[in-house]
This record gives C-alpha cells, structure tokens and sequence, in this order.
C-alpha cells in the first residue's frame, strides 16, 4: 500500500511537470529555428563588438603613424629666419625705440609721432 500510494505521488509529481512545462515542437526545423532566434539576439552585441575592435584598431594605427611623423619630421628651428621667443624677445627692440620717440599730446587726447 505504501508503494502504491509512492507511485501515485509520483505520477501526480509527472502530471505537475509535464502543465508546468509544455512539450516543444518535434518537427525537423526545431533547431534550426531556436540557432536563429539564438543568432538573431547575438547580432547586435556582434557588431557593436566588430565596430569597436575596428574603432580601436584604426585609432591605434593613427597614433602609431602621428608619433612616426613627428620623430621623423626635420627640425624647423635650424632654418634660417626661424628663431625661438626667447631669441624674438631678445632682438626686439621696440622699448628702445619708444624711449627715443617724440610724442605729443594733442588736445583730443591722441597721441601722434
């Protein structure tokens, strides 16, 4: 009796499982159907993945031909008529002019040469 009332339980155990879960379709295009669902929610994480590895890759390649072009561009302070600021302030001699120049003040308020 307690066997039988053991099997019960679990046939009623079967019969809960079998509501709760819903037998699937057993055609020949079930997987191949649920490979396309699959897919079909992976294609975007996959391109947004693609185009950032392009993104980093070009932007790499970028800086590796930036820092090549400026480690082997000539130097542009050895040429003639180029000078630093310090050398431009040092040949500057504006101050010294004004120094010697004549300057009137001129009822207006302008000031002339």
């Amino acid at each position: 009796m307690a066997s039988e009332s053991q099997d019960q339980k679990l046939q009623d155990l079967f019969q809960a499982y079998r509501a709760a879960c819903p037998d699937m379709d057993e055609n020949a295009t079930f997987m191949p159907g649920l490979w396309q669902k699959i897919e079909a929610r992976q294609a975007f994480p996959f391109a947004m993945r693609r185009f950032a590895q392009l993104f980093v890759s070009a932007a790499a390649a970028m800086c590796l031909l930036m820092a090549m072009l400026i480690t082997t561009a000539p130097s542009h302070t050895s040429g003639p008529g180029v000078m630093t600021y310090v050398e431009a302030l040092d040949t500057d001699n504006s101050h010294e002019i004004l120094a010697y120049a004549d300057i009137e003040n001129v009822s207006n308020g302008d000031y002339t040469w």
